[in-house]
């Protein structure tokens, strides 16, 4: 990892001769055989000499294997790509089968040879002869093509002791940065270290270590400099350049290098100009795909100008921030106090009292008391169930008899007084009773008078009984007329009923219309499973916590216990009614909440597994003989 550029075109001829047009051949074939500017130049001048020395060759391909592993045209000559399947299909199947090949056609023979390095087969060499040659012919050609393909083999033998040479190199790099920050125990000493080996090491001018700490990255160590001011505006750009690497996630190259994808830089240009530095590269430190923090390489310009940086630099800092980015964050987070320094002073304690191996017969204490600490704690037994509020006397307001809802002024959640008009019905249909049975007893008195008049007995005295029977319907209606006005039975609230939107509805005799609650006192209404009732009785006390209440738990007492159950969430509950004590302000008739009875008192292990053994006692009664 330097910064500075080389080309090793010759390393990857397959590579570069894929990248460009290699259909024309070179003017002079051996100018770019012995001087070639780039790996194409030199396999084209090749082919092009290789070809010429063949009497019979009309055209070739040359095909070499590429980073992916695969195929591809590295050189050609005097044929287009476009006229290349036959070639194509023929070095295929010396893949398949890597000896030489001849495959006939209709207006020529083509040849191909396999060209071996290291015991694979690296590459194809595909000529197209103007005529079959024979067993003569074909020796000569096959001793030429021997000789000529020792050349692309020397190349290849070239590029790959050029990678080792590299690999070695960045495996001697990492051991080299590796050793230097896990030299130093502590956090501190490892990151100095290792941004004062990295100039010596790399060629870079400066390097800088910074951590993710609480979303942002601070900077930790700066090369030969022991200390700095954190305040200070070049940490301040260091940082920002650091936090814009690690909001991409990916290195940050400044001056971009050509034909590469542009990442965001503005502040790594910024840092660049303040700095006066020729290149700045970065690259975020992973952990489990999760960014820790940024190393930041510097390297100054030469005579006034940007340096461009080597080509696979960036590959190989990645290398090396993923091989210290481990270590890094251990000696990091071990520099905290609750995670780092004060678990290593608790492990240096535990192993002074329990041994060298503190954790087992720690975890194993620990066990023991855990299992035990349940059944030596005592605690109260409480009995839980669902609870409602209701108030201490509450009374129904019902229609008294059939009609139509004309007027309700009142609604749920108002005060009332005492015969407070809740609603009133609609009085018209008994008006008109009132009017045709005031009418039947003026004609029923009618024919007493006339009864009497006429000294007839008999008929005045069914006459005396038709007006007392007139009147009694008319009274009868007047009653009905004077209970239309429904009234609240009691000062209290109305808990429930609202009929503001059913005026003109119809309601039947005996529906109920409003409930009232009376204020000076409240009650709980509380659904105790018939598991749990064996341990309520009268006079217990215990809290609920209502749901629009949690803040001011309910105290009560248990008062009543119903003789009669009901069924609820898949097993039978019995009624308990209890008296609250001292209901704090805002509570409402209807509330729900969660009620707890003290029942005595347990250990804490019993209270946990009451039920459940409860439950597998009667299973085991229904599955015992």
């Amino acid at each position: 990892m330097e910064g500075r550029t080389t080309a090793e075109d010759s390393d990857r001829p397959a590579e570069r001769a894929q990248a460009t047009d290699a259909s024309q051949a070179p003017a002079d074939p051996w100018r770019a055989f012995l001087d070639p500017a780039d790996g194409t130049e030199f396999l084209n001048g090749w082919l092009a000499i290789a070809g010429a020395r063949i009497e019979t060759a009309q055209a070739g391909v040359l095909f070499l294997r590429g980073d992916a592993g695969r195929l591809g045209v590295a050189a050609l000559w005097q044929v287009g790509t476009a006229g290349t399947e036959r070639h194509v299909a023929l070095a295929e199947a010396l893949l398949r089968k890597p000896e030489p090949l001849l495959q006939r056609g209709e207006s020529d023979t083509l040849l191909g040879y396999p060209i071996d390095s290291g015991g694979v087969v690296q590459g194809v060499l595909v000529l197209s002869l103007a005529s079959h040659p024979d067993g003569a012919a074909m020796r000569r050609l096959m001793r030429e093509l021997h000789w000529s393909c020792g050349w692309i083999e020397a190349r290849l033998m070239q590029g790959q002791a050029a990678l080792g040479r590299k690999q070695a190199s960045s495996a001697q790099l990492l051991t080299g940065l590796l050793a230097a920050c896990d030299a130093h125990e502590r956090f501190d000493g490892a990151a100095l270290a290792l941004v004062n080996a990295i100039p010596d090491l790399t060629g870079f001018d400066l390097a800088a270590l910074g951590m993710l700490r609480r979303g942002r990255v601070r900077l930790e160590a700066l090369s030969r400099v022991a200390a700095f001011g954190r305040k200070t505006g070049r940490v301040a750009a260091i940082e920002a350049a650091m936090d814009e690497t690690l909001a991409q996630v990916s290195p940050v190259t400044w001056p971009a290098p050509e034909g590469e994808r542009q990442m965001i830089d503005v502040a790594h240009r910024a840092l660049g100009r303040d700095l006066g530095a020729g290149a700045l590269i970065s690259a975020p430190l992973l952990v489990r795909g999760q960014p820790v923090g940024v190393l930041l390489l510097e390297r100054g310009r030469e005579g006034g100008e940007a340096v461009a940086l080597a080509e696979g630099t960036v590959e190989e800092l990645q290398l090396v921030a993923a091989a210290l980015a481990p270590l890094l964050k251990a000696k990091h987070d071990e520099r905290r106090l609750l995670s780092g320094r004060l678990r290593d002073w608790a492990g240096r304690g535990l192993s002074a009292v329990f041994g060298r191996r503190p954790a087992i017969t720690l975890g194993a204490l620990v066990l023991a008391i855990a299992l035990t600490l349940p059944f030596v704690i005592r605690t109260d037994l409480r009995v839980r169930a669902d609870a409602t509020v209701e108030g201490s006397e509450q009374q129904a307001a019902v229609a008294p008899v059939d009609g139509f809802l004309a007027e309700a002024p009142a609604r749920a959640g108002q005060v009332v007084q005492a015969g407070a008009v809740l609603a009133r019905l609609d009085s018209r249909d008994l008006e008109l009773e009132a009017a045709a049975a005031a009418a039947r007893v003026s004609e029923a008195r009618q024919a007493l008078r006339e009864a009497l008049a006429g000294g007839d007995r008999a008929s005045a005295a069914v006459a005396n009984a038709d007006l007392a029977e007139a009147r009694a319907s008319a009274s009868l209606i007047d009653g009905r007329l004077a209970r239309l006005t429904i009234t609240a039975p009691i000062d209290g609230l109305i808990v429930s009923g609202d009929l503001s939107q059913r005026i003109g509805a119809p309601v039947g005799r005996g529906d109920t219309l409003f409930e009232v609650a009376a204020q000076d006192g409240w009650r709980l209404r509380i659904d105790v499973s018939e598991y749990d009732l064996g341990l309520v009785t009268r006079g217990q006390e215990g809290h609920a916590v209502l749901v629009g209440l949690p803040d001011a738990p309910v105290s009560f007492a248990v008062q009543s216990i119903a003789a009669v159950s009901e069924p609820g969430d898949g097993e039978n509950r019995f009624r308990i009614e209890a008296l609250v004590r001292d209901p704090p302000p805002g509570l409402r008739p209807g509330m729900e909440g969660v009620a707890k009875i003290v029942a005595g008192e347990t250990s804490l292990a019993m209270a946990w597994l009451r039920g459940t053994l409860l439950r597998m006692k009667l299973l085991l009664w229904t599955w015992l003989p």
